[in-house]
């Protein structure tokens, strides 16, 4: 298991980060930390972060777009809009799922906990992709221009202007570049965010001191196992909750208390369970976790 505590974790400002080119493809300046990453070896690859959102001109926007990858969010303090007339507050959560477009997009406060995950090329975080990426942005930069949140060049086929998301356009260059193949976005399973409001759903026993709240379970993958699950499990009494070893797991604790191979932990501990492991956490006063059950590609 590997085990991040939020205030102990390095923050960077947006655009630079230790060991990344000094090149965002994103305007605005929020202060953000790499809280965990892996790419596993059944090709998961996920990033979970936290970001914090400046006001004025250091507010983070994006035009309407979507991902070949899929996303969780959830608001740790404050409300950070997705699209206009819409945010995530407080306490709550979101599923984006890939292909759903959303946005414009304009956060200026609020403090977020972001998963992104993929498989296959679709979210590329990690050196395996870290070495393409200055040679990417430079070729992008040779062929068009960012603007805004977007990528603006000349359709090879048609000779007329064509704009896209700035990250996705990074993506496909940097795709191109590993594997000599374009990166082609799955059909749309689900047309929107999933917004979920964890206070109105009910706990329920699970064994003695477990509780747990089931948020959803999304099929943007493959498989019988092909969903990602999104839970709340509440600890108490001195009991253990156990991660099991069939998928790899996320969790983050929204309490103190978390316990550890003896060690207490405070509010804010993040937690990664790969697949093929099994790890145990315990609580002797009550605490509270989000968990993110991964997909099992077939």
């Amino acid at each position: 298991m590997k085990i991040a505590i939020a205030a102990q974790v390095p923050a960077y400002e947006q655009g630079k980060e230790p060991g990344r080119s000094g090149h965002s493809s994103r305007p605005g300046g929020s202060i953000g930390q790499v809280l965990l990453q892996d790419h596993a070896p059944d090709d998961l690859n996920f990033r979970l972060r936290r970001n914090q959102f400046q006001s004025g001109d250091k507010a983070f926007t994006s035009p309407r777009h979507c991902h070949t990858f899929q996303q969780i969010r959830f608001a740790e303090r404050g409300s950070v809009n997705f699209a206009p007339g819409q945010s995530i507050h407080e306490g709550d959560i979101a599923f984006f799922p890939r292909g759903a477009y959303y946005g414009p997009q304009v956060k200026d406060q609020g403090i977020s906990v972001a998963l992104q995950y993929g498989f296959g090329g679709e979210h590329q975080e990690g050196p395996i992709w870290d070495q393409y990426r200055a040679e990417a942005l430079a070729r992008l930069k040779s062929r068009g221009t960012f603007q805004n949140g977007s990528y603006i060049d000349t359709d090879p086929i048609t000779g007329e202007d064509r704009q896209r998301d700035s990250l996705q356009a990074l993506y496909e260059e940097q795709y191109l570049m590993h594997t000599n193949e374009k990166l082609r976005l799955r059909p749309t399973s689900y047309e929107a965010p999933v917004l979920m409001h964890p206070r109105a759903f009910a706990y329920y026993p699970a064994g003695q001191g477990i509780e747990i709240k089931q948020l959803g379970r999304f099929y943007d993958c493959a498989g019988p196992d092909g969903d990602v699950g999104l839970a709340m499990v509440r600890i108490s009494d001195g009991s253990a909750y156990t991660f099991d070893s069939h998928r790899a797991q996320i969790a983050w604790s929204i309490s103190a208390g978390l316990g550890i191979e003896g060690k207490t932990y405070p509010e804010l501990t993040c937690l990664y369970s790969p697949r093929g492991e099994e790890a145990m956490v315990k609580a002797e006063a009550t605490v509270e976790l989000f968990v993110v059950n991964f997909p099992v590609p077939i």
